[in-house]
């Protein structure tokens, strides 16, 4: 078969016909490129549109390969990054061409010399046809790494002008120009999805708003950072440091400049690319900081005190001057409480594994100790009353007097010495610098207290409404009456709520407590406080609420962001053998057709679906609800519960989003469970299972139709695109 050449070096004029692409053309190449098999499908994937762009860059190297019947059937791309340095960037062609494009090599490096170009280079992601080029002189200088990819840098040399060193360092900062100007660009887009409408009542844009908290907390941390010996604070660390902050206000409204200049200081290899988020990091940082606080406490708890000595850590002293409060620090402590208080606390590792991990502290309230002067012995020195503070949450999750069952009562000769110990200890800091905000008591722990009238709430200074309250800082409620969620709830109730129960400072005016007013607020809504009436999640979503509330005085509905797809079933169970998550009971789940089905990309040409193309990585925005979120107070069966969180707007979670969130979720607490909203896989039997994410575990549960479920049961579901 004959075929004209497609490099010339002895014509007369060099190839200068700009490469203009037709939609025929384009679809073409795209069919071309992802029909590659030697070649990984995220490489593929991420090639997309950049193929078409640089293939009508106007470059002298750029060819597209036809057949005689003039179909396409291949192409080179090339890009200049260095002067005088051609990169292929890309090259590819169909199988049965009908030429061996490698015969015309020497051309295509005689015609590139004749062009002026002193060098050749590419990044070798077909190892095969690494090999081959090797044969005609390419070098192999290094190892380059692209996010989670990595591909051999390969160079030939057609004539020598610059040393190694000179070129090596020009290539670099070529690429971080373009790495830079994409930073920027990318900035420049994110800002752009804040809104330029000014809300009713307000004097500024979001955008505006958005753009000053950026700026505020940029030069603060600019201005830091730059101080610190050692620490890389470049132009792309500049910009890359920028960017995430406007992604980071995109979901939040304030940014502890403080916390994160830490978690900078601590992974300064951060700032080096745009990828990862500050949530991320400020994560990272809190469970290198409680970790730091374990070690310090497991060599606390080591250590025995003197005979004679009191070893607790006091707190403080009511003002009676009869009881003080002291924090319990290691098992000898709990095990003597628990001994004279005659209830659990020290009958197992449970307490002091929540302790060492930075969950609970615990605390007893205590006769004031003195010390007899004549036998300077300790006197007086006896509980009254053991108290378990959530630090996680803020809320006091039990008081127990004497026995298990023996709670708080208003007649207690203490009972003001409770209050005020509790109204003390709300002032203080844990071992972290976290204030011990506390948020409210658990609801079984108050129940010999006096009722509370409906929107009503007990605080140390009395019952009030919640009209009239006024919270500060220094509130501390006791107990708190029946709320009422409706669409006629107060704003400026809800407001006080959010701040007291949740440490929100949101306008009355931004509040929505139904669909229509969501609709009517728009984008300047920031919370969402109600009943979950149907397709709400749809309103969620339109509008990127962030804080949502069905109930109170319980927790908010959970936001989560999760990166989901990319890998086989195998190289999931390899990470989570890493990080060790024992998961013996899903190993056939991972492996069923479902489940192998949900991780590829169907294509109908092949029966086979395992030789399918795997899903590229995407970031899921996932829902956390339980049974009684969704409208179910005495519990629900599995099809309810489905199909009231579609009805909602909500959508079921592909089966991979548990070994996703098993590998993310890296804080969860002890004695959660989190089952995955997805459709169920049928076992052996017949039987339906989902995943069940646990800490340390990934685990199965059934969930066949007409099984029945908790109000307290936790769903993961997908909120819909």
């Amino acid at each position: 078969m004959d075929h004209s050449p497609l490099y010339s070096p002895d014509q007369q004029q060099l190839h200068e016909s700009r490469i203009h692409l037709s939609g025929e053309q384009k679809s073409r190449i795209r069919e071309i490129t992802l029909g590659i098999d030697t070649v990984d499908s995220t490489v593929l994937e991420m090639a997309g549109d950049d193929v078409l762009k640089t293939l009508e860059n106007n470059h002298p190297l750029n060819r597209l390969l036809e057949n005689e019947q003039k179909e396409l059937i291949g192409y080179i791309a090339c890009e200049d990054f260095v002067h005088g340095e051609a990169y292929v960037k890309y090259l590819a062609t169909s199988g049965g061409t009908g030429r061996n494009l490698l015969r015309e090599i020497p051309a295509f490096l005689e015609y590139a010399k004749k062009a002026g170009y002193t060098k050749i280079n590419f990044h070798g992601w077909n190892e095969r046809l690494n090999h081959v080029l090797e044969h005609f002189g390419f070098t192999r200088l290094r190892t380059d790494t692209m996010g989670e990819l990595a591909a051999d840098f390969y160079e030939l040399e057609l004539s020598k002008v610059k040393t190694s060193k000179q070129v090596e360092q020009e290539r670099r900062d070529a690429f971080e120009r373009k790495y830079l100007s994409k930073i920027r660009k990318d900035y420049e887009q994110t800002l752009a999805t804040f809104s330029d409408k000014v809300p009713d009542g307000e004097s500024v844009t979001p955008r505006q708003e958005k753009e000053r908290a950026i700026t505020k907390a940029y030069q603060d941390l600019s201005v830091r950072l730059s101080r610190v010996e050692g620490f890389v604070f470049g132009e792309l660390q500049q910009a890359v440091l920028k960017l995430k902050l406007a992604r980071h206000f995109q979901q939040n409204d304030v940014v502890d400049a403080n916390t994160l200049y830490d978690a900078l200081i601590e992974s300064p290899k951060f700032l080096a690319t745009d990828k990862g988020s500050l949530h991320r990091v400020l994560e990272t940082h809190e469970q290198k900081t409680i970790q730091k606080i374990a070690e310090l406490r497991r060599r606390k708890a080591e250590q025995t005190g003197e005979e004679g000595l009191n070893p607790f850590e006091w707190v403080c002293t009511t003002a009676s001057g009869n009881y003080a409060l002291a924090r319990l620090l290691n098992m000898p402590h709990l095990e003597e409480e628990s001994r004279y208080m005659d209830h659990c606390v020290g009958t197992s590792d449970s307490y002091i594994s929540k302790m060492k991990r930075g969950d609970v502290e615990i605390f007893s309230l205590r006769t004031a100790p003195k010390i007899n002067p004549e036998t300077d012995q300790l006197t007086q020195d006896e509980p009254v009353i053991t108290i378990e503070y959530n630090v996680r949450t803020g809320v006091i999750e039990q008081m127990k007097k004497k026995g298990d069952d023996e709670y708080l009562d208003p007649h207690d000769p203490f009972y003001n010495d409770v209050i005020d110990a509790l109204r003390q200890l709300k002032g203080t800091h844990t071992d972290i610098g976290k204030p011990r905000d506390i948020k409210g008591i658990a609801e079984s722990e108050v129940q010999n207290l006096p009722a509370v009238k409906p929107m009503h709430l007990l605080t140390d200074q009395g019952e009030v409404s919640w009209e009239d309250f006024a919270p500060t800082q220094d509130t501390l409620v006791l107990k708190t009456g029946t709320i009422d969620l409706s669409a006629n709830a107060p704003k400026e109730v809800l407001s006080k709520m959010l701040r007291l129960f949740a440490g929100l400072e949101i306008p009355p005016n931004t509040i929505a407590r139904s669909p229509e007013e969501v609709e009517q607020l728009g984008a300047s809504t920031k919370a969402y406080v109600g009943p979950l009436a149907p397709n709400i999640f749809a309103k969620i979503a339109e509008f990127n609420i962030e804080h949502i509330y069905a109930s109170f005085p319980e927790g908010g509905i959970r936001r989560e962001k999760v990166d989901v797809g990319g890998g086989t079933s195998e190289m999931l169970e390899e990470e989570m053998s890493k990080q060790g998550v024992q998961f013996p009971n899903v190993k056939w789940m991972l492996d069923h057709e479902v489940f192998q089905r949900s991780i590829r990309i169907e294509d109908p040409k092949e029966p086979d679906y395992r030789k399918w193309l795997l899903k590229p990585r995407e970031q899921m925005n996932l829902i956390r609800l339980t049974v009684a979120d969704l409208g179910f107070p005495d519990g629900a069966t599995t099809e309810q519960i489905l199909a009231r969180a579609v009805a909602l707007g909500l959508d079921l979670c592909p089966p991979e989003v548990g070994p996703y969130y098993r590998l993310q979720y890296t804080d969860q607490p002890m004695n959660e469970w989190v089952r995955i909203g997805m459709k169920p896989i049928p076992d052996r039997g017949d039987s339906g299972r989902v995943f069940s994410v646990e800490r340390s575990w990934l685990d199965d549960v059934w969930a066949n139709p007409g099984d029945h479920w908790r109000a307290v049961n936790l769903f993961l579901f997908r909120l819909r695109k």
